[in-house]
C-alpha cells in the first residue's frame, strides 16, 4: 500500500486539466493547413507543424511476422507553441460547472472539504470567469446557474455552498446531465468550458449503465466542452469515472484524501487559462484490413474508414506523447501504408488543422529475424514503459480489486517473460531497468496487498487497486 500511496502523492502535484472537443472544419473562420514533404521516405518519421502545434509520428517497428497478431505501434508526439501572455492575463476565460455528490456517504469530512475547496475556487476566479454549482443525491439541485464571479455573485455562491448537506442516494447520471446542459446553453466561443463531476460512491439511481453515461460524456465532447471527474475515497467506481473523463475529453482524478479537493479545482481552473490548442482531435485513415486497436487508453471512434481519437487539450508549451497500436493482416507477405493523419483543434474560436502527406510502411514478412531487426530500440523502450507496463498495472489493479492474487502474479510473469525475450536481442537499457526494478516493486506490492488480517487486506485491496489504476491512467495517456 505504501508503494502505491507514495507514487500517487508524488504525481498528484503534476495534475493537468483535460479539455473540450472541437467542431469540424467547414465553418467560415476555419484554418486548415496541409503540409507536404516532397523527399519523405516511407521509413522516416512523419512530421508536420503549424504556428500553434507540431506533430511527429514514427513506427516502433516496420515489420510484423506472417501468421502473428499483426500488431505494430506508432509513437505520436504533439507539441504546443508557447503562447505569449501579457500581464499574466489568461489565454481564455473559463466557464466551470461543479457537479457535487451530496449523497449520504459524503457526510462529514468529505463534504466539509469539498465545500471549503469550492469556496476557495470562488475566490480565485475573476469577474470575467463564470461558475455554476449543481448538487445531486436522489435528485438534482441547481444551487447557482452559470454566473460571472463578481463580488455580488461570490457572496451568493459562498452562502449557498455553506448550506449543502449530505443525504440520500447517488443519481450521478442526473447530475452529469444537468452539468452538461448548463454549458450547452452557452455559446462555444473562445471560453474554455468544462464540467467537474465529483463522486465518492456507486451510481445507484437513475441512469447507471456505464455505456449510457459514457455516451452522455461523448455528446458533451462533440459540443466543444469537457467533462472531468473526481473519485473520492475507496468506494467509487474508478472504471466509470475514467470512462466519463475519457469520453468527455477531460481528466480523471483519484483522491484518497478529500483535503486535495482544492488542488484539483485549482489545477482545472488554472489550466483553462493556459490552453494553446483545445479540443484536439486526431484522425487516422484506415486502409483495407487495417484496424486501430488501441490509442493510449482513449476511446476510438471509427467514421468512414477513419479512426478518431480525442486526447484533450494541449497547454501552452506542452508536449504530449501517445502510442497508437495498429493491427494489419498477416495471412500473406505484403506491405501496408499508415499515415496521412490529420490533427484538428480550436484556438481563439477558430478551427485549425494540420495534415501529413508522408506515409509509414509496415511489411509482413516470414523471417522472425527481420522483424526483430526492424525494432527501433529507443522507441520500443519508451512504448514498453508508457504503454505496455501501464497496461500491466491496469490489469493487475483489476485483479487486486477482485481478490485474484494468483492472476495478478501470472500477468506479471507473462509480461516479464515476453519482454525479457525481446530485449535479449534489442538491448534496451530502459526496459532492462524496468524489468529489474519496476516489475519487482509491482510484484512486492501485490504480495503486500494480500498480507495481513482479512479486514486489513480488504481495505488494501480497495485502495491499492484504485491507486495503481490511477498511475496507469496518468502515464498511459501522458497526463502525468
Amino acid at each position: 500500500m505504501k508503494m502505491y500511496k507514495n507514487s500517487f502523492l508524488a504525481v498528484l502535484g503534476l495534475i493537468v486539466a483535460a479539455s473540450v472537443t472541437l467542431a469540424y472544419v467547414g465553418s467560415g473562420n476555419s484554418v486548415f493547413a496541409q503540409l507536404f514533404s516532397s523527399n519523405h521516405s516511407p521509413k522516416d518519421p512523419v512530421s508536420v507543424h503549424s504556428d500553434l502545434v507540431a506533430v511527429r509520428a514514427h513506427l516502433v517497428q516496420d515489420k510484423v511476422l506472417k501468421g502473428s497478431d499483426g500488431q505494430v505501434a506508432v509513437s505520436l508526439s504533439m507539441d504546443a507553441a508557447e503562447i505569449p501572455r501579457s500581464d499574466h492575463r489568461p489565454i481564455a476565460h473559463a466557464d466551470l460547472v461543479i457537479v457535487l455528490d451530496r449523497s449520504g456517504s459524503m457526510a462529514g469530512q468529505k463534504l466539509s472539504d469539498a465545500r471549503l475547496a469550492v469556496t476557495q475556487l470562488i475566490d480565485r476566479m475573476t469577474a470575467d470567469d463564470r461558475l455554476a454549482i449543481i448538487t445531486y443525491s436522489n435528485a438534482v439541485e441547481v444551487l447557482s446557474p452559470l454566473v460571472n464571479m463578481d463580488e455580488t455573485h461570490r457572496l451568493q455562491l459562498k452562502t449557498v455552498v455553506a448550506q449543502v448537506n449530505a443525504d440520500g442516494g447517488t443519481n450521478l447520471g442526473a447530475g452529469l446531465k444537468h452539468g452538461i446542459q448548463t454549458l450547452m446553453q452557452t455559446p462555444a466561443n473562445v471560453r474554455q468550458r468544462r464540467v467537474i463531476l465529483i463522486s465518492d460512491g456507486q451510481a445507484n439511481q437513475g441512469i447507471i449503465d456505464p455505456l449510457a453515461l459514457g455516451n452522455m460524456a461523448s455528446g458533451a465532447a462533440t459540443q466543444n466542452l469537457a467533462v472531468s471527474t473526481v473519485g473520492v475515497g475507496c468506494d467509487f467506481n474508478e472504471i466509470l469515472m475514467t470512462t466519463l473523463a475519457d469520453h468527455g475529453a477531460g481528466r480523471y482524478y483519484f483522491l484518497e484524501d478529500p483535503k486535495k479537493f482544492a488542488l484539483v479545482f485549482d489545477k482545472e481552473f488554472q489550466d483553462t487559462r493556459n490552453v494553446a490548442a483545445s479540443g484536439v482531435e486526431i484522425l487516422v485513415p484506415l486502409g483495407k484490413g487495417i484496424r486501430l486497436v488501441n490509442a493510449g487508453g482513449y476511446p476510438i471512434q471509427v467514421n468512414d474508414n477513419h479512426a478518431v481519437i480525442r486526447p484533450g487539450d494541449l497547454l501552452s508549451g506542452q508536449q504530449r506523447n501517445l502510442f497508437l497500436t495498429f493491427q494489419v493482416p498477416t495471412d500473406k507477405e505484403a506491405e501496408f501504408l499508415l499515415g496521412e493523419f490529420q490533427v484538428r483543434f480550436h484556438h481563439n474560436g477558430a478551427v485549425h488543422g494540420i495534415a501529413a502527406s508522408g506515409q509509414m510502411v509496415v511489411a509482413c514478412v516470414k523471417d522472425p529475424a527481420e522483424v526483430t531487426a526492424s525494432i527501433n530500440a529507443p522507441a520500443w523502450g519508451a512504448r514498453v514503459i508508457q504503454e505496455d507496463f501501464s497496461q500491466l498495472k491496469e490489469a493487475v489493479a483489476d485483479a487486486i480489486g477482485k481478490g485474484e492474487k494468483d492472476k495478478a502474479m501470472d500477468q506479471i510473469r507473462e509480461y516479464e517473460t515476453r519482454n525479457e525475450a525481446i530485449n535479449a536481442t534489442v538491448g534496451s537499457a530502459v526496459v532492462a531497468g524496468n524489468l529489474k526494478t519496476d516489475v519487482q516493486a509491482l510484484r512486492q506490492g501485490v504480495e503486500g496487498t494480500f498480507a495481513g488480517p482479512p479486514a486489513a487486506v480488504a481495505e488494501k485491496k480497495k485502495l491499492n487497486s484504485k491507486a495503481l489504476q490511477y498511475e496507469s491512467y496518468q502515464i498511459r495517456r501522458d497526463k502525468k
